[in-house]
């Protein structure tokens, strides 16, 4: 095998200089990026202009169907918080005993059921 002849075109490319990157304008080393956006005007109030059932006296019936593939402890199915945004939104007027009534049952998720939660609001 004969050795190859470089060329000036071999030799132009053997010796040029890598190509430097040019420094990026916007960069910050200490950015950590766009700040959060904060919640504006926080309040512990209802969250809809008018309540929906402002006509009802009598109590709200709130049923919590829990679907499982493992049946759970029944002090881990826990409904307060969903009761809580209930009460937000105005669904319902409170969550204190003389204003619903609350049932919570479980069953078995059917073979390819879905795991899920259904609830079952029931006004007088």
């Amino acid at each position: 095998m004969s050795p190859i002849e470089m060329t000036d075109a071999m030799r132009r490319c053997m010796h040029r200089e890598p190509a430097l990157r040019k420094p990026n304008a916007n960069y910050n080393p200490n950015d950590t990026g766009t700040p959060a956006k904060l919640e504006q005007n926080t309040r512990h109030g209802t969250l809809a202009e008018k309540p929906t059932e402002t006509h009802t006296t009598g109590r709200v019936h709130i049923r919590f169907e829990s679907v499982r593939k493992r049946l759970l402890d029944p002090d881990n199915i826990s409904e307060k918080w969903t009761l809580d945004c209930l009460r937000y939104i105005g669904v319902i007027r409170g969550d204190e005993p003389d204003k619903i009534t609350l049932e919570t049952t479980q069953r078995k998720a059917a073979k390819g059921e879905a795991e899920h939660t259904q609830i079952i609001i029931t006004y007088p």
